[in-house]
């Protein structure tokens, strides 16, 4: 399924409704910077810090900003879901079009499973978790993509879809971005030596009756 049309209007919209709705929240300066700084080499910059600034509250968390790119991604798939599910309810929809849309159906489902997991992972501050279970997303997306015939996809489908191909794009930079970082702490804690933990040797002359030299 092609995205290429969609994307500009579909940022462009979301850009201007979100900027709406962050202008109206006073947030500490050290908020917005973090936000800024770790949206920066996403995929998507500008749609990062939109979706993420309205949903800080108090001091900045990577982890906290993560889980909202999350959960932004997750209301593009259920707004997939539902889109789906309304095309196959419909009876004017033509059966070929409806088979191709029951395994998007099924792949969207799954979808929803993985989003939860990375959610999960992401409370337990385990970046590395969470990057892999969100990536199933984008295996998903390409079995549902695969199932229609590239010249007719359906256009309200492939909206929310190629939204949601951006936020997705978001969540791995950032879960990427913060797994090297978890990676390389526990580098470091590694190379550290304990020195409370260092023993001598046993003396040679610990059982030795006598006159003993070491």
């Amino acid at each position: 399924m092609s995205f290429t049309k969609n994307i500009v209007l579909i940022v462009s919209i979301s850009s201007l409704l979100l900027l709406h709705s962050t202008n109206a929240i006073h947030l500490p300066v050290a908020v917005e910077t973090g936000v800024t700084k770790l949206c920066k080499g996403t995929t998507d910059p500008i749609l990062c810090v939109k979706t993420i600034l309205p949903q800080m509250h108090g001091n900045f968390n990577a982890y906290t900003a993560l889980e909202a790119e999350i959960l932004a991604a997750k209301d593009q798939v259920l707004k997939a879901s539902t889109v789906i599910d309304s095309l196959l309810k419909n009876p004017t929809t033509p059966k070929g079009l409806k088979d191709s849309l029951a395994v998007c159906q099924n792949q969207y489902g799954v979808m929803v499973d993985s989003v939860n997991e990375a959610i999960a992972a992401v409370s337990k501050r385990d970046a590395w978790s969470a990057n892999l279970k969100f990536s199933a997303v984008f295996s998903y997306r390409q079995t549902c993509d695969e199932a229609f015939d590239p010249e007719v996809p359906p256009t309200n489908l492939s909206n929310v879809e190629a939204t949601l191909k951006l936020v997705a794009g978001n969540v791995l930079d950032i879960s990427k971005g913060l797994e090297d970082k978890e990676s390389e702490k526990m580098k470091n804690k590694g190379s550290m030596t304990d020195y409370s933990k260092i023993t001598s040797p046993p003396s040679k002359c610990l059982h030795v009756v006598g006159p003993c030299t070491e």
